[in-house]
């Protein structure tokens, strides 16, 4: 402003308690830094539902408030004014999906997690994440996220797993283990390949998948653990590793005559 001076005016809205700046803050606030006494606005005296609906219209142009804020003021105009979705989707020129998914953002998320959102412990991103999930599960996927430091693509790893999830014990292991999770599913994405068919990106998929498991197997039989078994959960577990043996010989004259048929 120092260089340029007011390139647009302030919008202000006028009451019986005065002066209220509805687009202009950061233009207010440089003007009283540089110690200007003047600057040009455009004085509006609307009602309340109009004077909201205006926040949300030039605060929309710069991007200056989060979409949480933006449903903090659709939630006002549906719970204060007693205005139906359709009216305020009208009233705000925007379709119904835009004020559903504000609203959503608001009325099924906790407290909590509100909370985060407000202070900026996580972002928007995460709150889209969390608010997928039973009101039940966000305060222990919202520890998880903080404590874990998690990123928004990371979120919605740990969410869609939790929403597959088919007991307790299987979501408690996702909050237990979510970097763990989040390295399966990684590795997962990573397992294809744009220069092959669909048929050959299965067989990329198929031998990757089966040498992490083959490793897997490996490493938990050779552990100390599997040794330290009671004998009555080795007597459960351990002979039916014979039914492996098997088929992996079969898998192994498969793989060998592929590889022959390929060489010649």
């Amino acid at each position: 402003m120092q260089s340029t001076g007011q390139l647009q005016p302030l919008i202000l809205l006028k009451n019986d308690e005065g002066y209220h700046i509805i687009d202009g803050i950061k233009r207010y606030q440089a003007a009283l830094a540089l110690g200007l006494e003047e600057l040009q606005s455009l004085v509006f005296e609307v009602d309340i539902v109009m004077a909201k609906s205006m926040i949300l219209h030039y605060n929309r142009q710069s991007s200056s408030l989060s979409m949480y804020e933006q449903g903090l003021i659709v939630r006002s105009l549906v719970q204060d004014h007693g205005m139906s979705q359709k009216e305020v989707a009208r009233a705000l020129r925007q379709s119904h999906s835009w004020v559903c998914r504000r609203l959503s953002l608001i009325e099924r998320l906790l407290p909590e997690v509100q909370d985060a959102l407000r202070m900026g412990v996580i972002t928007v991103s995460h709150g889209r994440e969390l608010v997928k999930l039973p009101r039940g599960n966000q305060s222990q996927a919202l520890e998880v996220i903080i404590t874990q430091g998690l990123t928004s693509r990371e979120c919605n790893i740990v969410v869609e797993r939790l929403l597959k999830a088919k007991n307790t014990r299987e979501a408690e292991y996702i909050y237990s283990n979510s970097r763990e999770v989040i390295r399966q599913e990684l590795q997962a994405d990573k397992l294809y390949d744009c220069r092959l068919t669909d048929h050959g990106n299965r067989l990329l998929k198929a031998r990757e998948l089966l040498r992490l498991q083959v490793n897997i197997l490996g490493g938990v039989l050779q552990s100390e653990h599997t040794a330290q078994l009671p004998a009555e959960q080795k007597e459960m577990v351990l002979p039916a590793m014979n039914e492996l043996v098997a088929p992996m010989g079969r898998l192994t004259d498969i793989i060998h005559q592929t590889l022959k048929s390929y060489e010649r």
